[in-house]
């Protein structure tokens, strides 16, 4: 070959990053007796226990039934009294309704609808026509209201009540209403701030960074507040507006699925609120969109499922179940936003470290941004603690086109990767990372 056809061969920056060059050298590095040892795996527990799905969900759960917790003991689905019995109508005022006072309270009977029975102890059948004067009873009423005034209570249930138990001549009814409002509106407010402060502040808390849960769990509090404040006002208004399709006999079929829809979707609006107080609380716009999810699926199973568990344990409960309804209704609510962020994440993502020695064995790091550090500073993105041999900086994971490098920080005792100490190395799927005493396996969604 002359000099003349001699053909210069030139390489460009992009050619020299081509990712198939790291790949043909890890192959290489790979091959004969030096091949890396298979790694071993996390055990069972550790790996459902550090899944952000599990105490994410967990978080929900435990922040919706503190919430239930504080205000079910001022909550009913109407207003509850005892009261004595001081006029009966001698006949029906309308088809199946009957009217009479009780404690100076105007009750609507509904001779077809309204149960009446006796104590836990008393065996007796009773209906409508055994309501006489002087007669104590326990009534549980839903407000009749016209042009905005509260004009009486319609019989839900009524336990007759043992001769000689005290009962007030008179009920503030106003002053209950009012009472029962309140607790009725303060309730998603409070849930929904609890779920997304727990929420918020549970991965600082699993991680150690007792900084950046308190940071986090601020804003999970403040944002589940206001969404849970702001889309409570809408699903009373929708609650409110749907009221005329169900009235009835809430146990025929057709009323009581459209009963089971009102609420669902009154509560899945509520919940719609605390899923984006999540999204919020950890500055992610993807994380918006998993709580944002997670909140409209928990709120809208919860509410469907409120009024077949109600009418399950009705025949059980002194007067409903309702009060296991709506701590099973919020639980889930509170369930399902935590479980839906963290399934959402384990779909969307495209890169994470699954550590598999050291303290947070187990536990997985998305890539949410870059840059992410790893030290033994707990301002750090992944917070590697009690390690002497880990710098408070010790390496960087910097995104790279469609890949992700990991830089070591000129530490001490150094990065190592799959065995060989780093300054700057390319990440791949498999890739074994030691630093001080704790590894992490490299994972990408795409398996090349």
């Amino acid at each position: 070959m002359t000099p003349e056809t001699v053909e210069t061969i030139s390489i460009t920056r992009e050619e020299l990053l081509d990712s198939k060059i790291d790949e043909r050298l890890a192959q290489q590095r790979n091959v004969g007796p030096g091949t890396i040892q298979p790694i071993e795996e996390s055990s069972r527990l550790g790996r459902v226990f550090y899944s952000t799905w599990f105490y994410l969900s967990l978080a929900g759960l435990v922040g919706a039934l503190i919430g239930w917790a504080i205000l079910e003991p001022s909550l009913s689905d109407g207003i509850v009294f005892t009261g004595r019995v001081q006029q009966v109508a001698s006949e029906d005022i309308a088809p199946n309704i009957r009217e009479m006072m009780i404690s100076g309270v105007r009750v609507f009977v509904f001779t077809n609808k309204t149960t009446v029975r006796g104590g836990e102890k008393d065996l007796i059948s009773y209906t409508v026509d055994d309501l006489r004067v002087d007669s104590v009873v326990k009534l549980m009423g839903i407000p009749i209201e016209e042009d905005g005034v509260l004009r009486g209570l319609g019989a839900e249930a009524i336990v007759m009540e043992p001769p000689g138990t005290d009962a007030p001549s008179t009920v503030d009814l106003a002053a209950l209403h009012s009472s029962l409002t309140s607790s009725s509106f303060a309730l998603f407010p409070l849930v929904g701030a609890l779920v997304g402060l727990l929420v918020g502040c549970v991965e600082g808390l699993i991680c150690r960074t007792v900084r950046r849960a308190i940071r986090c769990g601020l804003f999970g509090l403040l944002a589940g507040a206001l969404g849970g404040l702001i889309t409570a006002i809408g699903g009373s208004v929708v609650y409110r507006l749907m009221s005329g399709f169900v009235e009835g006999d809430t146990l025929s079929g057709g009323v009581f699925m459209l009963q089971m829809f009102r609420r669902g979707l009154a509560w899945m609006l509520v919940g719609t609120g605390m899923g984006l107080g999540q999204g919020i609380a950890l500055k992610s716009r993807r994380l918006l969109l998993n709580g944002l999810i997670g909140g409209l699926l928990g709120g809208l199973l919860g509410g469907l499922l409120f009024d077949p568990i109600d009418l399950l344990l009705s025949d059980h409960a002194h007067l409903s179940g309702s009060e296991i309804s709506r701590a099973l209704g919020l639980g889930i609510i509170g369930t399902a936003v935590g479980l839906m962020i963290g399934i959402t994440d384990m779909l969307t993502r495209s890169a994470w470290l699954r550590v598999i020695a050291g303290p947070l064995r187990g536990k997985e790091f998305s890539f949410y941004q870059t840059p992410i550090r790893l030290g033994s500073s707990p301002k750090n993105e992944i917070y590697l603690f009690k390690d002497p041999k880990i710098d408070p900086v010790h390496a960087h994971i910097n995104k790279l086109r469609d890949t992700f490098e990991l830089e070591d920080n000129e530490s001490a005792t150094g990065t190592l990767v799959n065995g060989q100490r780093v300054k700057r190395k390319r990440l791949y799927d498999g890739d074994k990372i030691q630093i001080g005493d704790s590894e992490f396996v490299y994972t990408t969604r795409d398996k090349k």
